[in-house]
């Protein structure tokens, strides 16, 4: 006998078509009729998220009880129960870790329960190691509306991630309005129960912030009534995955999830308001090393600042919710956005200033000094500027490495009063070393050499057309490498969900291809050398009209007209570092555009790797594509964390960005998207309303951040997490000036072996005086984890995401050693 369970539900957006605050006023409407309908014994209903109920908690305390009784006896189930219910596809693993932490906590402190369900109601796709975080945060099933692919055949299945993990999950292939329109309730059992795998149907009953509807009991009493054969109830969710377990064996899939439509549109929503994504990804990385080095500093004798942390937590989390994030809201919701970056550039740099200069006031280093830190648990050796402050010499250096004075400023006797200098240190794994600053300096030996518009190192060859700035690279022996940094503009009519275009996309490349009426025109062209570096700057501007405009090559234009866009590009190349990082400026006037960045890469493969939360994957290209003709794998699913690999198993390009979501291959070219330039939420009415969204033009000033790795043989062989690591989390210089202190010139605080594992976590416990330690295996090879640490480790235990205790992990004379699975993410709890 088939049954139906009924779920009524709604779903909450703490901001997209309203702002956050006509959100909590439209669902304390609904909470109040919830509670209202709870009078009638057999009603039940959904909620999801612990921003809601913190929120009722201030502004509503009575309503709040009133759903505190009837979420403790099981009416009102708490689904999903993260803090926020974030894009699961464009934070760190870590970011979507902390939520769950923080919303799980609030439930279990306030109300008592664990929440079971993961409820994925809204997101725009599914990462590919999901099943293991929500696993290892206590969930026992998953519920999810979006990401359904053409594989999928059943709406029930097993879950499978990159390390194996499985999670019993149900796909809603209505969507989660299936049961709102009672009349079409047949209608919805008919498509329902085509993917049903088993008799048990499903069926849930809301939208984003409806509120429930009373009619619905007699609703059900009709329909059970009219179908002696198939019964009908209000339920639960936990009450239908309960059912459904007892069913037996489901299929089993793996990898992302992402239906027809999302392959489409998200490559596009997440690359409008391009300053959102780029200041979401530098906030990630500041939050994870200010967590270190706070961390580090309380175990040197400094308070640990448990409440400010927790505080820009809750910003950053703020932004990961998934109409957030994706930039796909009406304007007045970044307001908050710009005030919660405001909030974090503020206070995690200064909780990271005062850790950093706490640990270095107690090293032992004579004289001026600058310690630099790591928060990598590698040795890193990578370039570092230092401003110092002075007192009245003639020229300085570092003791023993070579460095350059990058700005000074003199006094009117001509003495340094303040100089910014820079050099490439060598720093101990997650820990410090210091330097001494000396009068003078170490000769330094000169790694580049500079022919007209040529430059070469110990690594590259590098040339530069001093008319379009685009870049051609060669190895020592004269191989090809690459060639491009190119900017390409394309039309784009789109909305903050699709690209559009009126035509074909080109208006006009660097190259000279598309419309022949506008041009860029070279302004400058330059290259600064030193001895340890050497940075190409190229300047043009674009205009929409020159004349002439046709036989271009016969007749040099002779007037520009409509300037829209200034542009400067650099590229610097450092003495011992095997990579080429790009800085690119736009000064952007020109709307309705799509600008993208070219390379060619003479490498055509039908896929290539990139990082995923906590681990990699293969994305197809547009090769693929077009050979199997399937929409669904259509290449561009953004690669939001910090790197993507091209590679034909001989030769490879590691692509690096800070803050860049969306590539595409095509043939042997790669094509990341800076930004799009769009002004409407939505242009067909169907994604969302018609509102527009001036602030989405993105008519501003941008800089872009990125860095090419050309490597042997495959992104595992040439490590390429690593160059990516340490482009997306700096070393940082701290000058000092002491005679005597407790802490040696140079140490490893924590030593993780080997590289192939990542560090996502160093903090303390939310509970008690113990450390956290999380990271992740990134290669997908099995491994034997090495932890030491400069305080002794008395006691270990493996923890689940939440930080409850699994089982005790042996030590042996203060070192660790463990198993771990390809992928898998480990969670320690330790006593020093």
């Amino acid at each position: 006998m088939k049954k139906i369970y009924l779920v009524p539900h709604t779903h909450y957006d703490v901001a997209w078509a309203f702002t956050k605050e006509e959100y909590l006023k439209i669902n304390e409407g609904i909470l109040k009729k919830v509670v209202e309908l709870m009078k009638i014994p057999r009603f039940k209903f959904c909620l999801e998220q612990a921003f809601l109920l913190q929120a009722m908690e201030e502004r509503n305390p009575g309503l709040w009880s009133k759903l505190k009784e009837l979420i403790k006896e099981g009416r009102i189930e708490i689904v999903d129960g993260q803090y926020l219910m974030p894009d699961t596809m464009l934070p760190s693993g870590e970011v979507l870790v902390r939520e769950i932490l923080f919303g799980k906590r609030y439930f279990r402190q306030k109300f008592g329960i664990d929440v079971p369900v993961a409820w994925a109601a809204d997101s725009f796709g599914l990462n590919s190691q999901l099943p293991q975080i929500y696993r290892k945060s206590g969930y026992r099933w998953f519920g999810f509306r979006r990401g359904a692919r053409r594989d999928i055949t059943r709406s029930e299945f097993l879950w499978k991630g990159l390390d194996g993990t499985t999670i019993l999950s149900h796909w809603m292939p209505l969507g989660y309005r299936a049961g709102l329109d009672f009349d079409k309730w047949e209608k919805s059992l008919f498509e329902l129960d085509k993917f049903a795998a088993s008799p048990l149907i499903l069926m849930p009953s809301g939208s984003g912030s409806m509120p429930p509807q009373e009619e619905i009991f007699k609703a059900v009493d009709e329909w059970n009534g009219s179908h002696p054969q198939i019964n009908m109830e209000i339920s639960t969710v936990s009450e239908f995955f309960k059912a459904l377990e007892e069913r037996g064996r489901f299929e089993t899939l793996q990898g992302e999830l992402y239906d027809d439509t999302l392959v489409d549109v998200f490559p596009q929503v997440c690359s409008s308001r391009a300053w959102l994504v780029q200041d979401a990804r530098k906030y990630d990385a500041l939050i994870f090393t200010t967590e270190q080095f706070a961390t580090l500093a309380w175990l040197t004798g400094g308070e640990y600042p448990e409440q400010e942390l927790k505080e820009a937590w809750k910003k950053l989390l703020f932004i990961a919710f998934h109409d957030v994030i994706t930039g796909c809201g009406i304007d007045e919701i970044y307001e908050e956005a710009r005030e919660n970056f405001a909030f974090l550039e503020h206070h995690l740099n200064k909780i990271l200033k005062d850790s950093l200069e706490l640990i270095a006031g107690k090293i032992d280093l004579e004289g001026e000094g600058v310690v630099v830190f790591n928060p990598l648990p590698w040795e890193v050796s990578e370039w570092v500027e230092v401003d110092l402050r002075l007192d009245g010499k003639e020229k300085i250096g570092i003791e023993e490495v070579e460095s350059e004075l990058v700005e000074e400023e003199r006094d009117e006797k001509g003495k340094l009063k303040r100089a910014k200098i820079g050099f490439i240190a060598n720093v101990p794994p997650l820990g410090y070393k210091a330097y001494k600053v000396i009068e003078g300096g170490k000769g330094t030996e000169r790694a580049q050499k500079v022919f007209g518009n040529k430059i070469e190192n110990e690594f590259f060859r590098l040339w530069v057309d001093e008319n379009t700035g685009i870049l051609e690279i060669r190895d020592k022996e004269g191989g090809f490498l690459a060639k491009g940094n190119e900017l390409v503009i394309e039309d784009e009519i789109g909305d903050l969900y699709h690209h559009r275009s009126r035509f074909r996309d080109l208006i006009k490349s660097e190259s000279g291809e598309g419309f022949e009426y506008g041009g860029f025109k070279p302004k400058g062209f330059r290259i600064e050398e030193s001895p340890i570096r050497a940075k190409i700057i190229f300047e043009n501007e674009y205009f929409c009209l020159r004349w002439p405009y046709r036989l271009v090559e016969r007749f040099k234009p002779q007037l520009w007209s409509h300037n829209v866009m200034d542009i400067s590009k650099e590229i610097v190349i450092y003495k011992n570092l095997p990579r080429i990082d790009f800085i690119t400026k736009v000064a952007n006037r020109y709307p309705n555009i799509r600008l993208r960045v070219k390379f060619d890469t003479g490498i055509r493969r039908i896929s290539y790797s990139r990082e995923t939360q906590f681990g990699v994957i293969d994305e197809p290209t547009r090769q693929f594509v077009e050979l199997e003709g399937r929409r669904e794998a259509l290449p561009g699913i953004p690669h939001f964390l910090t790197w993507f690999d091209y590679s034909d198993g001989i030769r490879g390009l590691t692509f690096i960005n800070k803050g860049i979501p969306a590539n595409e291959i095509m043939d042997d070219s790669v094509y990341m998207t800076l930004f799009r330039s769009v002004y409407g939420l939505s242009a067909d009415g169907i994604s969302g309303p018609l509102i527009p969204t001036p602030d989405a033009l993105e008519l501003r000033d941008y800089t872009f951040k990125y860095a090419l790795y050309p490597h042997e043989g495959d992104w595992r062989e040439g490590k390429s997490f690593k160059q990516a690591q340490q482009f997306d989390h700096a070393l940082m210089p701290v000058q000092i000036s002491r005679k005597e202190g407790e802490l040696p010139s140079q140490i490893s605080f924590f030593k993780l072996k080997p590289d192939n594992l990542i560090i996502s976590a160093f903090k303390r416990a939310e509970e008690g005086e113990e450390l956290i330690l999380r990271f992740f295996e990134t290669k997908g090879e099995a491994t034997k984890a090495e932890i030491e640490a400069f305080m002794e480790i008395k006691k270990a235990k493996l923890v689940d995401l939440l930080e409850r205790e699994e089982k005790e992990v042996p030590v042996l004379d203060g070192r660790i050693e463990l198993e771990v699975r390809p992928f898998e993410i480990i969670t320690l709890k330790l006593k020093v």
